[in-house]
C-alpha cells in the first residue's frame, strides 16, 4: 500500500508539473490530483523538493532499466542499441511528464537540490557508457561517453523546445553514426 501510495504521488506530481511547472503547482494541488490527503503526502515526503527527488529517483530506476538490457549475454553493440532504443522510445512516452525539469536543471542557484541530481544522473549514464565503448575498444571511452550522454541530452532538450522535431531521423542517424543500425 505503502508503494502505491508513493506511486499514485510521483504520478500526480509529474502531471501537474508537466502542466503548471513546479513553482505554480502546490502540494494541495498534488494531494488532490492523486485523490489523498495533503496529510498523507507529508507521510512519505517532508516537502515538494522531496517530492522532485522521489521522481528523479523514479526515473533513474527507469533509466537503469532503458541503458541495461536484461539480457547479460547481449554484446557491447547490443547494449549500446538496446539503450539508444529505449531512449528514443522514453521520449515518446515520457518526455512530456518531464520537461519541467529542464528548467530547473537551468536554475542551479536557486534549486541547489538539482545539480546533485544531474550529478547522479551524469556518473550514472556516463559509468555504464564508458564501459560499452571501452569494450567496443574506443581509443577513449569516457571522452565518448561524455559525447553520448551530451548527444542523448542534447536531443531530449530539442523535442521539448522544437516543435515537430523529427526525433525518429535523429535515432536512424545515431544508429548508423554507432554502426548499429544492421543489428
Amino acid at each position: 500500500i505503502r508503494a502505491k501510495t508513493r506511486s499514485k504521488i510521483i504520478d500526480a506530481s509529474m502531471k501537474l508539473f508537466a502542466e503548471n511547472g513546479y513553482e505554480r503547482t502546490s502540494v494541495n494541488a498534488i494531494a488532490k490530483e492523486a485523490k489523498i490527503s495533503k496529510g498523507l503526502i507529508y507521510n512519505h515526503f517532508e516537502s515538494k523538493e522531496e517530492i522532485v527527488r522521489g521522481i528523479v529517483d523514479y526515473l533513474m530506476e527507469v533509466g537503469s532499466q532503458m541503458v541495461i538490457p536484461s539480457n547479460t549475454e547481449a554484446s557491447p553493440k547490443e547494449s549500446l542499441k538496446y539503450a539508444i532504443d529505449n531512449f528514443f522510445k522514453w521520449l515518446h512516452i515520457e518526455i512530456s511528464q518531464t520537461s519541467w525539469l529542464f528548467p530547473l536543471a537551468f536554475q542551479m542557484g536557486k534549486y541547489p537540490f538539482v545539480s546533485e541530481m544531474i550529478a547522479n544522473k551524469i556518473q550514472f549514464m556516463v559509468g555504464n557508457s564508458t564501459q560499452i565503448f571501452k569494450d567496443l575498444r574506443y581509443n577513449d571511452p569516457e571522452q565518448e561517453a561524455w559525447f553520448f550522454g551530451a548527444l542523448l541530452d542534447g536531443i531530449g532538450m530539442d523535442v521539448t523546445l522544437i516543435p515537430n522535431y523529427d526525433s525518429e531521423k535523429m535515432h536512424q542517424y545515431i544508429l548508423r553514426k554507432y554502426e548499429l543500425n544492421n543489428l
